[in-house]
């Protein structure tokens, strides 16, 4: 099969590290042995598409072992079920997405191995570029909403439907704040919200800019970063992507019982920096969490794209042996919104 793998660094030239990333001439398109399940639970997929992820030449597990295949977002069909496949709940031939575990990734390829836990049957009306868009920013934001601030999912399709449409008082429903609101977490915890019936308040760096996207998203309301500071115990809940001024403002907007929580990589540490720093408020649930991803949120996130209440965007494709100059346009700072991804 061929498979993109990231080669060491020549002999004589310091190792690649995080903090010595590779560059991408380092990405080369290699044929290799197409990958056998091994053990129960794994699942051969062919891959039909996978997303460019930003930094990740810049991931510590991207270096844990040499000639490493990039990749977590798939769609793609199932080949084959190890045995005995009459237990699985998948069979060859089934359209599946889903996410690799980030310390195996290796789905810039024809061919790569899951887990049965690590996807679900793919959406019926998205495309493959479409589906594999979804997983890692899709379940981030799910987790974000429906496990740490601990949201319900309303159980019926009506009740999905109803709230997507807007027809909940507003006195009935929480207030949820979203920084970064137009990224590529953002966007998915906006229609998230949206569909759990509360009110979504979008904050952005420009209303002028984003304001027809997100409210056509489903925010009710929209607000520029500056006016945080004038904010006091306003909301409910906030989910932070952005980190920085925004992230130490948002302490001031969260209700005393309410949660604040940040999904902003460089603000892992936050809550005990802040706590040093004077800036935390007691009786705030506040946390940083990296996504584990799972069939639950998978499975969940394909309803909403089949009723049609989670729209999902890709900003446009690359063939596999293309992978060097998709990764270069993805960590660009160009126009558009959605994911670069690899079509294979």
């Amino acid at each position: 099969m061929q498979a993109i793998r990231l080669h060491p660094a020549p002999q004589g030239s310091p190792a690649y590290t995080p903090s010595n990333p590779a560059p991408t001439s380092a990405l080369h398109l290699d044929t290799i042995p197409i990958p056998k399940p091994s053990a129960p639970g794994e699942i051969l997929i062919r891959i039909k598409a996978s997303t460019v992820i930003r930094d990740m030449l810049t991931w510590p597990e991207t270096y844990q072992h040499e000639y490493t295949i990039p990749g977590n977002d798939l769609s793609g069909t199932v080949v084959e079920v190890f045995s005995p496949s009459s237990k699985s709940k998948f069979k060859p031939g089934d359209e599946v997405f889903g996410m690799a575990n980030a310390d195996r990734g290796a789905t810039w390829a024809e061919y790569a191995i899951l887990t049965e836990n690590e996807i679900a049957l793919k959406p019926l009306h998205l495309k493959w570029e479409e589906a594999a868009a979804v997983p890692l920013s899709g379940m981030t934001a799910f987790e974000a909403l429906f496990v740490h601030a601990g949201m319900s999912i309303p159980d019926d399709d009506e009740d999905i439907q109803e709230n997507h449409a807007d027809r909940k008082p507003q006195e009935d429903r929480k207030k949820v704040l979203i920084t970064g609101a137009a990224g590529g977490v953002g966007m998915y915890l906006v229609q998230l919200a949206r569909i759990a019936g509360v009110h979504v308040t979008a904050a952005t760096s420009s209303t002028a800019r984003n304001k027809e996207f997100l409210s056509a998203l489903g925010a009710d309301a929209l607000i520029e970063y500056p006016a945080l500071k004038t904010q006091r115990d306003v909301y409910d809940i906030i989910i932070d992507t952005v980190g920085g001024q925004p992230l130490i403002d948002s302490w001031g907007c969260v209700k005393e019982d309410g949660v604040l929580i940040s999904v902003d990589s460089s603000s892992f540490n936050f809550v005990n920096e802040h706590t040093n720093q004077g800036i935390q408020r007691t009786g705030i649930k506040a946390l940083f969490f990296i996504v584990e991803g799972g069939s639950r949120a998978l499975n969940a996130l394909s309803r909403f794209a089949d009723l049609g209440v989670l729209r999902v965007f890709v900003l446009t494709c690359y063939p596999l042996e293309k992978a060097r100059e998709a990764y270069e346009y993805g960590n660009g700072r160009g126009s558009g919104r959605g994911k670069v991804v690899l079509l294979i």
